[in-house]
């Protein structure tokens, strides 16, 4: 729980230094013209970065919810983990499928879409309720979230929306999960049952 906790922190820190300090958000955002011409820093720092109140909490929210069932599950080692790759493969995935342009990116979104998945392969018949509240087992909800941010994605239905840096988070998660499932396993509690929710 202590490294859920220490991360909803730097965010909220970050986001409040966002509001005080001019020219910040677009220093440490992540614009793949940039990032790929010597602002290496920016794959990293994006993901800490939110655009709006309702941008973090949503995500700070989601974060609380499944992350201390995830990181009391893979270690505070591979929780952390877990989230900074996966943030790190959203950007990538984002930027492969998007181009070299100069619209930013930033939030935690993509690691936390990570997290999710990671409580999908190891809860997979728990229920949350994916909104407007409909309760689906996690592993298909995680499938259900693939299949949506890809269509959002090819579409381009959601301006402003990073689909496809959500969909980088989804499968960085899934392939470390697997990675440690099928190589280092660790013991998992059985018969958790209890309802989790998500609004994304």
């Amino acid at each position: 729980m202590r490294i859920t906790l220490a991360l909803i922190a730097v965010n909220v820190v970050v986001f409040i230094v966002q509001g005080l300090v001019a020219g910040f958000t677009e220093f440490f955002a992540l614009t793949p013209a940039l990032a790929l011409n010597g602002a290496y820093w920016q794959f990293f720092t994006y993901m800490f970065l939110h655009g709006s109140m309702m941008h973090i909490f949503l995500n700070m929210f989601i974060l609380l919810i499944f992350g201390v069932r995830v990181e009391r599950e893979l270690g505070w080692d591979r929780y952390l983990i877990l989230y900074i790759i996966s943030g790190l493969g959203s950007a990538g995935l984002y930027m492969l499928l998007t181009g070299e342009s100069m619209v930013l990116m930033l939030g935690a979104s993509g690691a936390i879409f990570a997290v999710l998945t990671a409580f999908g392969i190891m809860f997979p018949k728990s229920i949350i309720f994916v909104p407007p509240g409909i309760p689906m087992p996690a592993m298909f909800a995680v499938v259900f979230f693939v299949a949506i941010e890809l269509f959002f994605g090819l579409t381009g239905l959601e301006p402003g929306i990073a689909n496809f840096g959500h969909l980088g988070g989804i499968v960085t998660g899934a392939v470390l999960m697997f990675y440690w499932k099928r190589f280092a396993k660790r013991h998992r509690p059985h018969g958790f049952t209890s309802y989790e929710f998500i609004w994304e």
